[in-house]
């Protein structure tokens, strides 16, 4: 996670784009996973593990553990309402409704 070296020498509206892109490639990584597994304990047993290495991952790239924390929580939050629909895409097609 190459977050805070790449944000630190943006203009701020590139290093917000960036970092919004960063986001949304890894919330949807994170979603195609857990929605994957075979329960909901599961998949929130995945997310909470995800949100940990993020948090982590930020903080050990020089994000304050305020921001680390909001970091990880927008990419957890983006991969539950992605695995929501990816779940309900899923079911439509299992019940024929594709």
């Amino acid at each position: 996670m190459i977050l805070t070296s790449a944000v630190a020498s943006m203009p701020e509206d590139i290093a917000i784009t960036d970092l919004t892109q960063k986001i949304v490639v890894w919330a949807t990584e994170i979603a195609a996973r857990a929605a994957q597994l075979p329960s909901m304990d599961a998949r929130e047993a995945y997310l909470g593990k995800r949100r940990r290495e993020l948090v982590a991952g930020a903080a050990r790239e020089g994000a304050s553990e305020r921001d680390a924390t909001i970091l990880a929580d927008a990419c957890v939050d983006g991969a539950r309402k992605i695995m929501a629909q990816l779940l309900a895409r899923g079911a439509s097609v299992t019940q024929g409704r594709a």
